[in-house]
């Protein structure tokens, strides 16, 4: 078996994802009867949205939504009962049905079996269903981060109102809607009206949301989400990380966290670490120069003095040294209000000295408290939790 830690992040990282709880959790009497009951997964609606790519329609549902209501009008033009009624006994009957509809009388109604051409009865019922579930869906997403669809697909989007319902889609509905839609030869239907029902009955579809396999970027995850959740209160909606479309921002309550931002060329090269002719060096030798920042953490108010962190992530075996130039450089060239104070963190792999000891937080704890300054600290990615312990934030938020 293989002992690699490493292994077991990707999974970790999931579970923040998906609202399952971290490792270690303990099980303790409640206060206050809880009669809430859980919610969906928080990266759900982001997955079915904006993060999976449907090759049916050569993208996100978000970016083609246009092109997905096009593509729903005309297969609900094709629409074609397999069983009709006439008054003329045209075609091939079903005299099953026929026979018992009761006595034909004077004037007859026959059950005709129509062509296999076109949506069937229960194909047309799950299209309809899923429009208006799907509706829902983005204007609750959409309202949730603000976001607003161009013109034309507005417009669009618009003409969804003539598959409201008056109640909300069960459980049931939306299973029975997937079954019959994932054995459908319409790709519209197969490809994307099933995929993203199944999201909700079937919590193993989001387990495949992709993730880095690169090791490096993959620790930057790790310490994200060990760090959040200690930070912040588990997000009932969560739209993740996406440079193009927010920038690598995430909202969480009472905190912004900023992964892998890049920082004005002129800001780090303005610092105190390129005085004395360095920064004039840098292009005639064509230098490259930090401004790739791991991690920030921005609070909407202080902890214990604290208004945010900032974190210099070391994958392998780079120990704290590696760490120390770089946060020199972010903690003067990030823009940051007047007299705020980070907690300046690095953050490696493994470290010969283990975990951060006892005396090493006293230390962290009298330089907090004496209430000037940024503060420096180093630990391993598995001493997170202890560190984040002298700003309050040992056990995971609730």
């Amino acid at each position: 078996m293989n002992g690699d830690p490493a292994e077991a992040w990707p999974r970790e990282i999931r579970d923040y994802l998906l609202g399952r709880l971290a490792a270690g959790q303990r099980s303790v009497p409640l206060a206050v009867r809880q009669t809430q009951g859980l919610g969906h997964a928080p990266i759900r609606r982001w997955w079915i949205f904006e993060g999976k790519y449907y090759p049916s329609i050569e993208g996100t549902l978000a970016s083609r939504w246009l092109e997905v209501i096009r593509v729903t009008s005309r297969l609900e033009r094709t629409f074609n009962p397999r069983l009709k009624l006439s008054d003329r006994p045209d075609g091939t009957i079903d005299w099953g049905k026929t026979l018992a509809r009761g006595p034909l009388g004077s004037h007859p109604e026959y059950v005709v079996r129509s062509s296999a051409v076109g949506l069937g009865a229960e194909e047309h019922a799950a299209l309809r269903g899923w429009m208006q579930w799907i509706a829902a869906e983005w204007t609750a997403y959409a309202a949730r981060f603000g976001l607003a669809l161009p013109a034309p697909a507005c417009e669009a989007f618009e003409a969804l109102a003539v598959y409201r319902r008056e109640a909300p889609a069960t459980v049931d509905q939306l299973r029975q809607w997937a079954h019959v839609t994932r054995r459908s030869r319409w790709p519209l239907l197969r490809d994307v009206v099933a995929e993203t029902l199944r999201t909700v009955f079937e919590p193993d579809a989001l387990d495949h949301v992709p993730l880095p396999t690169d090791h490096a970027t993959l620790f930057e995850l790790l310490c994200l989400v060990r760090i959040a959740r200690r930070v912040a209160a588990p997000p009932d909606e969560l739209r993740w990380l996406d440079l193009e479309l927010t920038e690598n921002v995430l909202g969480l309550g009472g905190t912004t966290c900023w992964y892998q931002r890049t920082l004005e060329r002129d800001a780090v090269l303005g610092t105190p670490d390129f005085e004395q002719g360095l920064a004039e060096v840098v292009p005639v030798f064509g230098l490259g120069v930090p401004r790739r920042v791991d991690l920030a953490f921005d609070f909407d108010s202080p902890r214990r003095g604290i208004d945010g962190i900032l974190v210099e992530a070391k994958s392998g075996s780079q120990g704290f040294d590696a760490a120390v130039a770089q946060l020199r450089v972010y903690r003067r060239a990030r823009p940051r209000r007047v007299g705020t104070r980070y907690l300046v963190w690095g953050i490696v792999e493994q470290s010969e000295s283990g975990a951060i000891t006892e005396s090493q937080l006293d230390w962290l704890q009298r330089k907090i408290d004496c209430g000037e300054g940024d503060v420096w600290a180093f630990s391993t990615v598995d001493s997170i939790e202890a560190v984040l312990g002298v700003l309050g934030c040992a056990r995971e938020a609730l």
